[in-house]
């Protein structure tokens, strides 16, 4: 029982207590009064009786006359006349009187009227005596209207009392509910602060919450600046800040293989010339200040979507999810134009300050292939062969298409349901299988491959056709859970989840198969959570309202954002495989996936692990308390031991 709810109770009983105790010491009072009334009525008629009665020769006629007379007054019961012998004279007694009281208010109250008697006298001698008993009637009915009258005055006062008792729990209850509902969004993973209310006693109990919300809210983000600190330590250069070596290959691997990264991009080697001369002839520290500016300098022409990085002491890497033929040749002239101008401001004695080497690339494309294609460019380029910067292109062009042509083909596509959705297992640390991820691919309109996310998704994102891709996506899944199977995970794009009209679709496709939708789980990238978070604060209740669960994918450069999910009520986070890759060998980013795992289970949000590609990997994320896999180690798995229906 609620402590209000006592509180009311009590309140009740107390009054009630009271109300009666009241009501019982009024009316018992006024029964006394009007009993002493009685008395002092019939003593005082019997008196006046017998004085007339004294002053006059009194017979039998007589006698039965003055009784008749004052009996007939109706305020007496009984008027009784006795002689000296005790014999009576006259008498004249009521019986039944019609009477407004109730006869259980008169059984339970009863009045007891006493009689008056006064003597009657012939001059000096005793003549008889008068016996008067008033009428109780007049008494119960004033008793009655009395006993009315104080119970709709407790009434109304009790009324009073009840409508003030109720304003007083409501102001109570007012800090009593922030402070449950302070409690409970820290259970459900938000911070709130309350401010201090008037009440004393809660004073003291809201100061001592905003103070345990203040620290648990410090607290996630120190640990997000550690968990921060130990990726730019594991995954950036000392000198520069940029991205290292082997976090560069992380993300290039998955461009060239993700499902939804771009079907082109271009990969930029650029080197400074000469760089142990010059090493030599300026010193370490002029040295180390020509390869800080170098870093600034590309770092001013780096678009978004674009990831630089320093790959050793001379070499830079520049990767262009994306990019086609013409949009590489003008970042290529302005890198060159970007060393020449800082051969310029250095004074470099060389005739060049670097070179850039440039290959383009498709989506599915051999990393060491790519790789050795970029060397050959940059080495051609340092030989002289085409200039200060060379452009290897792909062995096979692309077919180009205009935006309306994109658009034709994608309403096309989705008049005609072109989609299907390809799914890839996601297993428990242990093995067992958890669920599908799914993504999307489009019929080829040349009858070829089916095309993947990342073939189409950048043409429907510049057409505004994100959120009903995204909703087909959603429908398609649902479909294939109404069928059984394990649970499905879809992609969705954050601009998707800032559409109005994605998120009443959304929520009507939930509504119309909710079992399926208790074993959907839906996904974000991590690259648009600076534009996408007010979205998953909007998504976030729909997901909840079916128990779908909701997660971040490809997580890793944002720790800063560790918190905010938090407050978004945030089901799970997928680390992104530039930090899974090589793993078993890496200890920074060991570190690194340990801190991400540890503040996580303290949130109760699941860490999944995203291109696993070994078993020794897989170890190694198992001890780092990751929950789950995905990649080509886990679709080994799955496929090794099917699942049993």
């Amino acid at each position: 029982m609620s402590l209000l709810r006592q509180l009311w109770i009590t309140v009740i009983v107390a009054s009630l207590i009271a109300w009666l105790g009241g009501f019982a010491v009024s009316i018992y009072t006024a029964r006394s009064y009007l009993e002493q009334h009685l008395l002092a009525q019939g003593a005082d008629t019997a008196t006046a009786l017998a004085l007339s009665m004294s002053q006059q020769k009194i017979d039998r006629a007589m006698a039965e006359v003055m009784v008749s007379a004052l009996f007939d007054s109706g305020h007496f019961e009984r008027v009784q006349y006795q002689d000296v012998q005790g014999r009576t004279i006259a008498e004249r007694h009521s019986g039944v009187v019609e009477s407004l009281t109730p006869e259980w208010f008169v059984r339970l109250i009863p009045i007891e009227a006493e009689p008056g008697v006064a003597l009657v006298s012939q001059g000096w001698t005793q003549a008889g005596r008068v016996t008067i008993v008033a009428q109780k009637r007049f008494a119960y009915d004033a008793l009655w209207r009395g006993s009315l009258q104080f119970g709709a005055v407790m009434s109304l006062l009790g009324a009073l009392l009840i409508l003030a008792i109720k304003l007083l729990m409501r102001w109570v209850r007012a800090p009593i509910d922030l402070m449950v509902e302070q409690a409970r969004a820290i259970g459900e993973r938000r911070f709130i602060t309350n401010e201090e209310p008037k009440i004393r006693e809660f004073r003291s109990v809201v100061r001592a919450l905003n103070l345990m919300v203040g620290q648990v809210r410090t607290m996630f983000a120190e640990q997000a600046g550690r968990i921060d600190a130990l990726r730019s330590e594991a995954n950036r250069d000392a000198l520069t800040g940029l991205p290292n070596r082997s976090f560069f290959l992380g993300c290039l691997g998955s461009e060239l293989d993700g499902e939804d990264s771009p079907a082109v991009g271009a990969l930029a080697l650029i080197r400074l010339k000469d760089l142990t001369e010059t090493n030599r002839r300026l010193g370490r520290e002029r040295t180390d200040g020509l390869i800080k500016a170098l870093a600034a300098a590309l770092q001013g022409i780096v678009g978004d979507g674009a990831l630089l990085a320093r790959l050793n002491g001379a070499d830079f890497a520049w990767l262009i999810p994306g990019a086609e033929s013409e949009m590489v040749q003008a970042r290529a002239e302005e890198i060159v134009h970007a060393l020449e101008a800082l051969r310029r401001r250095l004074h470099l004695e060389q005739d060049v300050a670097g070179h850039v080497g440039v290959t383009l690339y498709r989506h599915g494309d051999d990393l060491a292939g790519v790789l050795a294609r970029a060397d050959a460019a940059l080495m051609r380029a340092e030989r002289g062969e085409g200039g200060a910067a060379v452009i290897s292109g792909y062995d096979t062009p692309l077919v180009a298409r205009t935006q309306e042509a994109w658009r034709i083909l994608l309403q096309q596509s989705v008049a005609r349901r072109s989609f299907a959705l390809a799914t890839f297992p996601v297993l428990h640390i242990d093995g067992k299988p958890w669920h599908d991820e799914a993504m999307m691919r489009m019929s080829a309109p040349d009858d070829g491959d089916p095309w993947t996310a990342g073939q189409f998704m950048p043409a429907a994102d510049r057409l505004g056709m994100t959120a009903e891709l995204d909703l087909l996506a959603v429908e398609l899944a649902l479909q294939r859970l109404q069928h059984g199977g394990e649970a499905v995970a879809v992609n969705i794009s954050p601009l998707s989840l800032q559409s109005l009209e994605f998120r009443a679709g959304l929520e009507r496709l939930l509504a119309a198969a909710p079992l399926a939708a208790s074993r959907l789980w839906m996904e974000v990238s991590e690259a648009g959570l600076d534009q996408g978070l007010s979205g998953l604060a909007a998504v976030s209740p729909i997901l909840g309202q079916y128990g779908s669960r909701l997660g971040i994918e490809h997580f890793g450069r944002q720790f800063s954002a560790i918190p905010r999910l938090y407050a978004q009520r945030i089901d799970y986070l997928k680390i992104d495989g530039s930090f899974v890759s090589g793993i078993a060998e890496n200890e920074g980013n060991q570190r690194l996936v340990k801190a991400i795992a540890d503040v996580a289970r303290g949130l109760d949000i699941l860490v999944l692990a995203e291109r696993v590609s070994s078993e020794a990997e897989w170890r190694m994320l198992a001890d780092l308390g990751v929950a789950g896999v995905t990649g080509p180690a886990a679709t080994a798995r799955a496929q090794a031991k099917p699942a049993h229906p």
